[in-house]
């Protein structure tokens, strides 16, 4: 039986007044939006066992068949809520235009991805998830598909304009994406996680910086190999 305790309050508008009959798609809009708010908090703050329907529903000052009839169960709310923080704070790379230098261009899509994985409810998604990973395995892979379908997806494509501009030569862009995104947030969120200070400010900024470099001179030297194989193939 779920627990009526509540360890959060969570700050939101009173529900309209009920009427009869099925409620204006604003109204039902409007009521998901504060079961995702209240759950939000109540996920980020005490994690996921810890949080029932119950409390998310009290919150608001609804029954939890009121949840259950807009998500199916706390998986479901679950999921809802880690596509809600995602989506919140994922940054738009495709502002950085192509006008600029492949490392400029580079470095600010670095900067921006690192922003968006060290941020504070971002960080403490990724915790919440990882504390449930023994008991929900399929909660990593829904960070994973939030993350690929979105952060991954966009720099996939900014190295494909790359390639195309002939600025980078890849053989393979999905791994080219994988190793990049690695260098730039691997290590930082991984301690970000464990509860280490994130990186702030310069230091920020040179860890992108270093990794972008790395990365680049990568693709540059299998670049001039493959330059110096085909003249000596030709020669």
């Amino acid at each position: 039986m779920e627990s009526s305790a509540s360890v959060v309050t969570v700050s939101l508008r009173p529900l309209p007044l009920k009427r009869s009959g099925r409620p204006p798609r604003a109204i039902a809009a409007q009521l998901s939006e504060q079961i995702l708010l209240a759950a939000e908090a109540l996920f980020l703050e005490q994690g996921y066992g810890a949080t029932t329907i119950e409390q998310v529903a009290g919150q608001i000052g609804a029954t939890k068949r009121t949840v259950y009839v807009r998500f199916t169960d706390k998986a479901g709310l679950f999921h809802a809520v880690v596509k809600r923080v995602l989506d919140a704070r994922r940054p738009d790379l495709r502002t950085i235009g192509t006008d600029r230098s492949v490392d400029e261009r580079s470095v600010d899509m670095g900067l921006r991805v690192l922003n968006y994985g060290l941020d504070p409810d971002v960080v403490r998604l990724f915790r919440v998830v990882t504390a449930e990973a023994y008991r929900f395995p399929e909660l990593n892979r829904m960070i994973e598909e939030q993350a690929a379908h979105g952060i991954g997806w966009a720099v996939n494509q900014m190295l494909q304009e790359e390639v195309r501009l002939r600025r980078l030569v890849l053989d393979d862009i999905d791994l080219a994406t994988r190793l990049l995104l690695s260098l730039i947030i691997g290590s930082p969120t991984k301690e970000a996680g464990r509860g280490i200070t994130p990186l702030t400010g310069t230091a920020r900024r040179l860890w992108v910086k270093g990794a972008v470099a790395l990365f680049l001179d990568g693709t540059r030297s299998a670049a001039s190999g493959n330059s110096t194989d085909r003249q000596a193939q030709t020669g």
